[in-house]
């Protein structure tokens, strides 16, 4: 017994002793080193990379990208992962202050480690820190290993971390050197490692003062490179050249990381990241074998599936071709029908099959229930297919079915939605010429055949409607199915729908992606209202199409007869020349925007031609004629035709006068200002009360110039002098019938209006005048507003709506604005909306007079906003002058 109790006290001293980080004895570096690698560097990293592999299990990757070789989290993602992190720091710090041996009180002064798994911590730290983006921490961890720890392997792992932590500073040139330096060390190991066994025994025979150096020398000999550390060292350097933007670098440096990767994950992730990058550069044989290998490792459904698909596309062939139906089949694949449809369809246009394309482009839109990237991508290519055919108008109407759906992040999100603005004008143009001469057409008809043809447009919309309503069905069936999957993934396919605030969030983004934002309402998924192209309402006077009745779908079309449709035909002589206007002005937008916008000279001479071959009389056919003769040569036959109908069928126009004289604007202009200066000499001579010469004057003009621009002017100016000069004003009264009957509805008519009713009744009694009245606008805080802008007869609308769309491109494109032109009395006018309130619509108008970049001169024109009331208001009653003055006093 007292022996058992003399080994219990020994072995308790012993154990006391194996405590002290002081000595340095087996025991203690045992006891010690056992302790640092399982209670820190073991836990510690068990923590981080459980934490990472989290992290990249639930991160989506974005496959329409060349993938990041290395995937980690941003500030925000970070946050989440911060207890398993910081836990992992804590455990590293207090094993390396109660476990260093000799301990850390003293830093300065400690020269050597004894315990071999310190080094491992100090790393360990490092990394956590550098998962936390805690870069500047992290940073002084490597590199105090790397000098502490000189003659150790962890010199050259610390180092590499290095690397990382520099290019996520910024810092390349610093990293290259760091990389530069491994890669020598690597380079020196293998060529050591390659010496035949005969130079190995000649290493062997040194002098014996050579083998009789110290221990303690030996210990400070740099280790020899780590063979594990040549992966992670190759994709540091691929890392490199990643963000660099040197893809030829990459693929190198990937390739050399190919040899090394132990794990299958790894050597998936690389070979696919080849697999783009030779796509990238167009290599598809090579793409191909990559993607092929990526088949052959542990590398995710997700990563196999979209290897799958960029294998067949680069490989191509029929073989492939019937793979991918086989993968369409197949239930698992549901959720992808898209993407797979999307493949084929590139494959059908690489081998110059276009109706295929189309189909099966169609088909990756339709099936894309939850994958806006993958839907807007489709009607993109389906754009691009039209718009290389010329076919502007089917063109614009994927672009902006595209631009609907893609995020702002999608690569050519700003192309996408430039060319869908810029097509928009041209459809409405064209689509309200056809439906214009569609309904003159059908005006023409006997009254039993215009019902004859309703009755038919009738069924072709139910048909419509219903085809409609199985392709929605289909479509909900797809949603709900990948949703159903969606859910049992995530364990919750048994509880109920409305009781699961998760599932409810995750349905209503689903429809968000789906349908977009859509008002609550009835038939929210119209996103089109339905237009007979046959019938127009009598008192649309917009250049948009006018739509018939029938836009709350299916139920509204039950009770849609014939009769109400007929009802919408322009039968009077007002409502034909309205839908004629209408129709040509249309015609010519389609035109300048084809020229001018499109380069497409042929087609906007079909448009100008087809308002010559009208039956009816249009001033609009001479500015036609002129620009069918601007787009030729004058030498051309079709110049010397256009000129020869301008001079017959309109002798005295401009363009005729210029056709004549291709200085006739000049000398126009030049006696424009001729006759200004005689005027303002009459004007002159009536204020210094030298009324006979006036009058005189007056009556020259009125006999012998026909032209002149004033003549209006003249004749109220006579009518003022001979109130001057007549005692009995009565005699005044055939002037005054005379400018009103010669020219209505101008500011002399109204003045000679003015003048007849005072000298016929006497002037107005003196009432008193209330200041009081109020205006027929009004205002209320935070309404949305409109931006209206006037144009001079200088510029064509269609240049003029080019230039504000731009300008907002340029400068508001956030705002996602819609330009419009519209006719005010006389005045023709550009409207921008939507802005949210009077402050967001009055900084654009400052923005916009003080900016000429794409606007010119139009930056002097006058600009005004508006609420949607008071613009309703402005349109009905015209009165301009009354909402300045309202404008001036109000905003």
């Amino acid at each position: 017994m007292k022996k058992l109790h003399i080994c219990i006290y020994l072995g308790i001293i012993s154990l006391i002793w194996a405590c002290s980080t002081e000595k340095n004895t087996l025991l203690s570096r045992a006891y010690h080193g056992t302790t640092a690698h399982y209670n820190g560097y073991f836990n510690a990293n068990d923590l981080l990379e459980g934490a990472m592999k989290t992290y990249r299990e639930n991160k989506k990757e974005d496959y329409y990208s060349v993938l990041p070789i290395l995937v980690l989290p941003s500030d925000d993602e970070v946050k989440n992962m911060y207890a398993p992190i910081d836990t992992a720091i804590s455990k590293c710090t207090k094993v390396i202050q109660r476990h260093a041996m000799p301990s850390m009180e003293k830093p300065s002064a400690k020269k050597e480690e004894h315990n071999r798994w310190i080094d491992e911590n100090w790393i360990t730290i490092g990394i956590a820190n550098f998962y936390r983006r805690d870069y500047d921490l992290a940073f002084k961890n490597f590199e105090y290993t790397k000098k502490f720890f000189a003659s150790d392997k962890s010199a050259y792992i610390a180092e590499m971390w290095m690397a990382r932590t520099y290019m996520e500073q910024g810092k390349f040139t610093e990293a290259n050197f760091a990389l530069t330096s491994l890669e020598k060390a690597q380079e020196s190991m293998e060529n050591g490692d390659s010496k035949s066994p005969k130079g190995a025994k000649s290493s062997k025979s040194k002098s014996k003062s050579k083998k009789k150096k110290s221990k303690k020398a030996k210990d400070k000999e740099p280790a020899k490179f780590p063979k594990k550390l040549r992966y992670d060292v190759s994709i540091t350097r691929a890392v490199f050249c990643e963000k660099r933007k040197d893809i030829d670098g990459e693929i190198k440096a990937l390739t050399k990381a190919l040899k090394y990767a132990k794990k299958s994950k790894d050597k998936a992730r690389v070979n696919f990241i080849l697999g783009q990058l030779y796509e990238t550069t167009g290599d598809r044989a090579k793409a191909a074998y990559h993607y092929q290998r990526v088949l052959k490792y542990n590398a995710g459904y997700e990563m196999s599936f979209n290897a799958s698909l960029k294998n067949a596309l680069n490989a191509g062939g029929d073989k492939v071709r019937k793979n991918l139906k086989k993968m369409l089949r197949d239930t698992k694949n549901a959720e992808f029908k898209d993407q797979i449809y999307f493949t084929l369809g590139k494959m059908d246009q690489i081998e110059s099959n276009e109706e295929g394309a189309k189909t099966n482009y169609t088909k990756s839109a339709f099936y894309s229930t939850a994958n806006n990237r993958q839907k807007g991508m489709a009607y993109e290519k389906l754009g691009d297919m039209s718009f290389s055919k010329k076919d502007y108008l089917n063109a614009q109407k994927y672009y902006d079915s595209c631009a609907k759906v893609i995020p702002e992040t999608y690569p050519n999100y700003e192309a996408i939605q430039n060319k869908a603005s810029k097509l928009q004008s041209l459809v409405a143009a064209i689509e309200t010429a056809q439906y214009e001469d569609s309904v003159q057409r059908i005006a023409k008809l006997t009254p039993s055949e215009q019902l004859e043809f309703a009755e038919g447009v009738i069924k072709k919309l139910k048909k419509d409607e219903e085809e409609r309503q199985r392709q929605d069905a289909i479509r909900l069936a797809a949603l709900q199915e990948a949703q159903s999957k969606k859910a049992a993934a995530s364990g919750g396919g048994n509880k109920f729908y409305w009781n699961n605030d998760k599932t409810k969030n995750e349905g209503f983004e689903e429809f968000r992606r789906q349908w977009g934002q859509r008002e609550n309402e009835d038939d929210w998924r119209r996103s089109e209202k339905i237009v007979f192209a046959g019938f127009s309402d009598e008192s649309d006077t917009s250049s948009t199409a006018a739509k018939a009745p029938v836009d709350n779908g299916a139920t509204v079309l039950d009770s849609l007869t014939p009769e109400m449709l007929v009802a919408k035909l322009p039968l009077s002589d007002s409502a034909l020349q309205a839908s004629r206007v209408r129709m040509m002005n249309a015609y010519f937008d389609a035109g300048g925007i084809y020229s001018e916008q499109l380069n497409e000279t042929t087609l906007a001479e079909k448009q100008y031609r087809t308002m010559l071959e009208k039956d009816f009389n249009s001033d609009m056919k001479l500015m036609a004629a002129y620009q069918i003769y601007k787009l030729h040569n004058p030498e051309d036959q079709a110049a010397v035709e256009q000129k020869e109908y301008i001079l017959i069928n309109y002798p005295t126009s401009d363009y005729a006068g210029y056709l004549r004289d291709p200085d006739y604007f000049i000398k126009k202009k030049e006696r424009e200002k001729l006759t200004q200066e005689a005027y303002l000499v009459d004007l002159d001579r009536f204020e210094r009360g030298l009324y006979y010469p006036v009058v005189a004057k007056a009556n020259t003009v009125l006999a012998e110039e026909k032209d002149n621009p004033y003549r209006s002017k003249y004749l109220l100016l006579k009518a003022m002098a001979q109130a001057k000069m007549y005692e009995d004003k009565k005699s005044v009264l055939p002037t005054l019938d005379t400018l009103i009957a010669l020219y209505p509805k101008t500011p002399e008519s109204a003045k000679a209006e003015e003048m007849k009713r005072i000298i016929l009744g006497g002037y107005s009694a003196n009432e008193p005048v209330n200041f009081e009245k109020k205006s027929i606008y009004t205002r209320s805080e935070g309404e949305p507003m409109l931006v209206m802008i006037f144009l001079t007869d200088k510029i064509n609308n269609v240049v003029a709506k080019t230039r504000v769309v731009d300008f907002n491109k340029e400068y508001y494109s956030k705002l996602r604005l819609n330009v419009t032109s519209k006719v005010l009395k006389n005045d023709n006018v550009i409207l921008v909306k939507p802005f949210k309130d009077e402050l967001e619509a009055g900084s654009y108008v400052s923005f916009y007079k003080r900016t000429r970049n794409h606007l010119l001169d139009m930056q002097k024109m006058k600009i005004l906003f508006i609420s949607e009331k008071n613009l309703l208001t402005l349109f009905d009653t015209g009165k301009l002058d009354e909402y300045q003055l309202f404008f001036d006093e109000n905003y």
